[in-house]
């Protein structure tokens, strides 16, 4: 085969190569990912190092972050302003991050973002009720929050991620009359749970007044459904309760 031929037929080979990847690359679904992609949704950071500091003892499986939500699906609420909670793990204080995005589209948009130093984790339960925090959310959108312990400013990629969705839906008719026939907050806590209606239970067990006993109960439930095994739900059980105040 003369030079020219052969020089030919390595072009032709090249090209056919080149268009192949381009095509392969153009038939690939397009995701278009918001920049807080970053974690999981199952409401856990990875691994148990933590910031690199000591465990609870007996303590090093579990996560260091957990979000109170329901495992491997998005949690609904009716309410739109609904109450955040999530469980720190190591007693070393470091600063928090929260943010809140709403999904169009295919995306998901940042609504607000909470970096300040007021924020900082709490071993525990930490609470954060949205209302004068976040902006009033809108019926029928979905979200993702995200809380972020940032182990060492200087090394972001060394920070800790926790992330979950939340769907605001509409107060069905049946359900309010229901509510609007009861004072008592564990049977409205009841009346969430049988609808599904996570976010509203949470509120309901983790924003006073309610007396201790029946919160205890309440809380209870929540845990065993958080929980994926014996070493969280202990922890989980055990936890003080924090309250941010914004």
């Amino acid at each position: 085969m003369s030079y020219p031929v052969a020089f030919r037929l390595k072009q032709q080979i090249v090209t056919r190569l080149v268009a192949g990847v381009i095509l392969g690359l153009w038939l690939l679904p397009s995701i278009s990912l918001a920049d807080e992609d970053r974690a999981p949704t199952n409401g856990r950071s990875s691994g148990g190092r933590g910031c690199g500091t000591s465990a609870q003892p007996n303590a090093s499986q579990v996560p260091a972050l957990i979000l109170l939500t329901p495992s491997g699906q998005a949690g609904q609420t009716v309410s739109t302003r609904p109450t955040f909670v999530w469980f720190v793990r190591d007693a070393v204080s470091f600063p928090i991050e929260f943010r809140l995005y709403e999904q169009t589209a295919n995306r998901f948009k940042l609504v607000k973002e909470i970096k300040d130093d007021r924020l900082k984790s709490t071993p525990g339960i930490m609470v954060m009720s949205s209302a004068g925090a976040i902006p009033e959310l809108t019926v029928g959108k979905r979200y993702r929050w995200q809380v972020e312990l940032v182990c060492n400013p200087s090394r972001p990629s060394s920070n800790l991620f926790a992330e979950a969705t939340l769907e605001v839906i509409p107060l069905q008719t049946g359900l309010k009359n229901q509510l609007a026939q009861t004072r008592d907050r564990l049977t409205q806590a009841k009346l969430y749970a049988q609808a599904n209606l996570w976010y509203d239970v949470l509120k309901t067990a983790f924003n006073p007044p309610t007396s201790a006993t029946q919160l205890q109960a309440l809380r209870q439930s929540v845990f065993d459904r958080v929980a994926i095994d014996p070493a969280e739900r202990q922890l989980l059980q055990a936890s003080s309760i924090h309250a941010i105040q914004r």
